[in-house]
């Protein structure tokens, strides 16, 4: 639907001051859990609310203004050109054409960029890879897999025990470790599948290796 929040949004606005307009209403709806005396299960369902509802809002006038001081941007005056451009007249040359300067030498072989997997001690690598791991997983059905683990996750986190609490978290970062080795594994098949001259530290001219080029055959007697 239009007014609710995405993934592919809040994974890079979380970093970014946009997230501040977010907790300010959020420490707002915490204040009334007590004023209107929620029991643990009502509280998990109106913050779930609360996050579509506000979160979605948010997304959707930032989104706005984007889109506004973008255009703005594009429609902006052009800047005008120095003085001395405005009065400099192109002068041709006394006699015959300048012979143009050669560029420098390129390096004799190229690298391709690294996309060797990052260290196993970060479980995500990548914002996008919790979804990119339910859609793996459950296909068609990973909107509704990623509901149900994070209503389940909502209800451990306000249910009024710590051992229940623990084990909500625990089994949050257990699914990121797993998130983590698989997109891990990707990473290494990709750099495998990819040719040898276009992996990492490998030269892509055979001439760069000091042999010299190949001799041709000599002749038979």
């Amino acid at each position: 639907m239009g007014f609710l929040p995405t993934s592919q949004f809040w994974h890079h606005a979380a970093l970014t001051p946009i997230s501040i307009v977010f907790w300010v209403g959020a420490a707002v709806v915490f204040t009334f859990f007590d004023f209107f005396a929620l029991v643990w299960w009502q509280q998990s369902l109106v913050w779930m609310v609360f996050w579509w509802v506000w979160a979605g809002l948010v997304e959707r006038y930032t989104r706005r203004y984007l889109a506004r001081r973008r255009m703005r941007a594009l429609a902006g005056p052009r800047t005008d050109p120095p003085e001395g451009l405005e009065d400099a007249t192109v002068v041709a040359p006394p006699s015959g054409l300048t012979p143009v300067p050669e560029p420098p030498d390129l390096p004799s072989h190229a690298y391709a960029p690294s996309r060797t997997p990052g260290s196993r001690l970060v479980l995500v690598q990548r914002v996008e890879s919790w979804d990119l791991a339910y859609e793996r997983l459950f296909g068609r059905g990973a909107g509704a897999a990623q509901f149900a683990f994070n209503l389940a996750f909502g209800l451990a986190i306000f249910y009024p025990s710590w051992i229940v609490k623990l084990l909500g978290i625990l089994s949050l970062l257990g699914a990121a470790r797993c998130v983590g080795s698989w997109e891990r594994r990707s990473l290494g098949r990709e750099q495998g599948a990819l040719p040898p001259s276009s992996r990492p530290g490998r030269p892509t001219n055979p001439s760069s290796s000091g042999t010299g080029a190949a001799e041709p055959p000599g002749r038979r007697a």
